[in-house]
């Protein structure tokens, strides 16, 4: 079987296609799994250390009317691209991940009538989903309320897939990757991919008074790849606890020993939240397209799983009181843990592959009842 996966733009999109391509591999393992994405270097690499194919896809984003000309320019020699490829690699699906790395391929998929599932992670769909939800064959999404956002196409919850060991893992022993301890109250901050300076300058002047408030806190600080250096002096001259880097690859080892979490609220990070049932803070990137983080925040937040900070009302002061409330109301923190537990959707991967292998067999089916019929 081959499979073709096209998205791009942001790390998430990526993300749910590799938890994705694992499933596949490990019920195929001959399966031929390639990526298309953008230009962007880090999807080249992060794909590639995963041990799939990579193909970059010439993509840009209409950002203003002023760029349209570029825009479609670009874009027809990215459909002519991916059409090249897609004849080449004759696959039996493509799968668009969201964000505008997924739409060119997807076009050149619908004009060579390869079948297409789009897989949507937000509460709020992407535009270019919601746009090409019209010539799919399956649009699969993890929330329900996001059905309703579509007007085309035939949507199904599946939940997000996330890496298997996010799941999976589980630290013995009295020490851990971070050399942390087990018993000690702990935070961990992290702002995602390219991390969020607003949340890392806040927090450094937060944990001083927490610490105070909060006895024997340790923090696991992942400040994304701008001012790591900064933070590790800023916690050293600090004497607090503390493990710091720019990014962690098992992030399920970190969610595992911490109490509180604060976060943006992308997709991916909101399915391993509530995979692992954690409690969080979220502050939602103020920029995203449609407010989508807000939204993805809310549905934790109104349902006792989650507390929303926008980041117009990020300060310090707020932040020590939410935080040191939190970490030293335990009932409080094991509620919160419940309610997040009871809005994962186990097995997401699995129902994924199911309906991708269910489009595929029902592509295969139509395909001989109009051939029959045309011979007759």
């Amino acid at each position: 079987m081959n499979v073709v996966f096209a998205g791009g733009g942001t790390g998430g999109h990526l993300m749910a296609g590799l938890s994705i391509a694992q499933e596949i591999s490990s019920r195929l393992p001959g399966a031929q799994i390639i990526f298309f994405g953008t230009n962007k270097k880090t999807e080249a690499g992060y794909i590639g250390k995963s041990g799939y194919e990579f193909k970059q896809i010439t993509a840009c984003k209409l950002t203003s009317f002023i760029r349209l000309p570029l825009f479609f320019f670009v874009s027809l020699i990215g459909i002519i691209h991916s059409l090249v490829n897609l004849l080449r690699i004759r696959p039996d699906i493509i799968i668009g991940l969201g964000g505008y790395g997924s739409v060119l391929p997807v076009v050149a998929a619908y004009i060579t009538g390869v079948p297409i599932v789009l897989i949507e992670q937000n509460v709020i769909p992407g535009r270019a989903n919601i746009k090409m939800a019209r010539w799919a064959d399956a649009v699969l999404c993890h929330w329900e309320s996001s059905k309703k956002r579509f007007k085309r196409g035939r949507v199904i919850v599946t939940g997000v897939p996330i890496r298997n060991d996010i799941i999976e893992h589980k630290m013995q022993g009295e020490d851990n990757p971070f050399g942390l301890g087990f018993q000690k109250k702990t935070l961990l901050i992290m702002g995602g991919s390219q991390g969020a300076q607003a949340i890392n300058k806040v927090m450094l002047q937060s944990i001083p008074r927490l610490q105070e408030l909060v006895p024997g806190l340790q923090v696991i600080h992942l400040t994304g790849k701008y001012g790591c250096q900064e933070t590790k002096e800023a916690y050293n001259g600090m004497g607090i606890s503390s493990f710091v880097s720019e990014f962690y690859n098992d992030i399920g080892a970190a969610y595992r020993l911490s109490d509180l979490v604060i976060s943006r609220s992308g997709a991916n990070t909101i399915a391993e939240i509530t995979a692992v049932g954690v409690p969080v803070i979220l502050i939602p990137y103020p920029y995203a397209t449609d407010n989508h983080q807000y939204w993805n925040a809310y549905e934790l937040s109104s349902a006792g799983g989650a507390i929303i900070i926008k980041q117009e009302e990020l300060t310090s002061e707020r932040v020590i009181k939410l935080v040191s409330d939190l970490l030293i109301n335990d009932e409080k923190l094991n509620n919160m843990k419940k309610i997040n537990k009871g809005l994962r959707k186990l097995f997401a991967a699995e129902r994924v592959v199911d309906q991708i292998y269910h489009v595929i067999e029902e592509k295969k089916a139509k395909k001989k009842l109009f051939s029959f019929v045309h011979h007759v």
